[in-house]
């Protein structure tokens, strides 16, 4: 298997952990969802997109002790520090770096 095929099995698997549907997951990585099926080169915008969410799914696995549940809670509570979750906030490259940047100070 290639890195783009690997990236991409491995959002797929972070996604459904994380309670991300298809159309989340496309609004993060900044596609269309037609896209989501297709291989995802490491180095492209979409692919460091999906590097970062792979980076996030590490961080709150680190920090929940790979508590999946826990993990799809925190994704999808609003979050004070946020008002609104951390999921709906990722949806743009300024949330996705703002979730990321809150979980590496943790």
């Amino acid at each position: 298997m290639n890195p783009s095929e690997v990236l991409a099995k491995a959002i797929s698997r972070a996604a459904v952990v994380l309670d991300i549907n298809e159309n989340q997951l496309a609004a993060i990585l900044g596609v269309d969802i037609a896209f989501l099926a297709v291989a995802i080169e490491p180095a492209s915008c979409t692919g460091l997109r999906a590097l970062q969410l792979i980076r996030i799914y590490q961080r709150l696995s680190a920090i929940t002790g790979n508590d999946n549940a826990a993990m799809s809670q925190w994704m999808t509570t609003t979050n004070r520090r946020f008002d609104c979750s951390p999921r709906e906030l990722m949806q743009t490259a300024e949330g996705l770096d703002e979730v990321t940047s809150y979980l590496d100070s943790l």
